[in-house]
């Protein structure tokens, strides 16, 4: 049976917060200071536009608002000479508000579901490269009503197994390499009906290119592919699985020795199901305490 718009929005709703708590930016992968207690503030702003189905553009005008924001915090262990693990949490709130041709469907606010991650970093040699590997679990402890298309939280357990690599070729040149794999709970409370809700496996690849014209300085660009997550609901497959190229463009830089300000701005360049962002930023403040 073809699904309608208005079922393939719903999915897409439904989805679309669960997917933006956080994203890796360039540089997330060196080797921070050994016993440094690092905080984060990302003010994340998305706006949606086109809706898709298989590839093809079934609607126009179908805007999703969100102003998100993580509160994220980790300590720096030295294991030995190589290598260092950053236990953290990451907490994401905001508000996300349709318009338009979405606009039925409400807005959402609040805080969104808490994600604590293990990072393990390697250097391999002298010239900084490291290769690391990451586990973040997302416990759902955000605002969740199965009577809204729109969610701050998921209502469903996520485990993230994440690998990177950070190649320097110069001084001012590197090379980030970033590969996920997310697994899903289910949500035994979807929609008016408490349909249960699966989800697949999704996977992502990122690459991002960085120019450091000085050590407090960098400019980069990226481009990432997401895939998988097809959903399930009530046992019925949506084949609604996920086929998203986007661009990232970041600058950043460190204001004294333990402040730094980072800027990215970015949109999807292909999406086959779901929603087409039109544009992406973040705003992101470290401190090293």
């Amino acid at each position: 049976m073809m699904k309608t718009k208005y079922q393939i929005l719903i999915a897409a709703l439904a989805a679309y917060a669960e997917g933006h708590a956080a994203e890796v930016m360039p540089g997330d992968y060196e080797q921070y200071p050994a016993n440094a207690t690092i905080g984060l503030l990302y003010y994340q702003n998305m706006a949606t536009n086109d809706l898709y189905a298989n590839g093809t553009k079934i609607g126009s005008d179908y805007k999703v608002i969100g102003n998100l924001g993580v509160a994220r915090l980790l300590h720096v262990y030295q294991l030995n000479d190589q290598s260092t693990v950053a236990p953290q949490f990451l907490l994401p709130f905001g508000q996300l508000r349709s318009k338009e041709s979405a606009a039925n469907f409400g807005k959402a606010s609040g805080v969104g579901d808490l994600t604590l991650a293990l990072p393990l970093k390697f250097s391999l040699n002298d010239s900084k490269d490291t290769l690391s590997s990451a586990v973040y679990l997302t416990i759902p402890t955000g605002s969740y009503n199965k009577n809204n298309a729109l969610n701050i939280g998921a209502n469903r357990w996520k485990y993230d197994f994440q690998g990177a690599y950070i190649k320097h070729f110069t001084p001012k040149f590197a090379l980030d390499i970033t590969g996920d794999i997310v697994l899903y709970g289910n949500n035994n409370e979807y929609g008016t009906n408490s349909y249960k809700l699966k989800t697949n496996n999704s996977y992502e690849f990122q690459v991002m290119g960085r120019y450091m014209p000085s050590p407090i300085t960098s400019f980069g660009i990226g481009l990432g592919y997401i895939w998988g997550a097809e959903n399930t609901v009530n046992g019925l497959p949506q084949n609604d699985d996920i086929k998203t190229t986007n661009i990232r463009l970041y600058a950043s830089h460190f204001f004294g020795a333990k402040d730094q300000l980072q800027v990215q701005v970015g949109r999807d360049l292909s999406v086959s199901n779901g929603l087409k962002e039109d544009f992406h930023s973040t705003l992101r403040y470290a401190h090293i305490f």
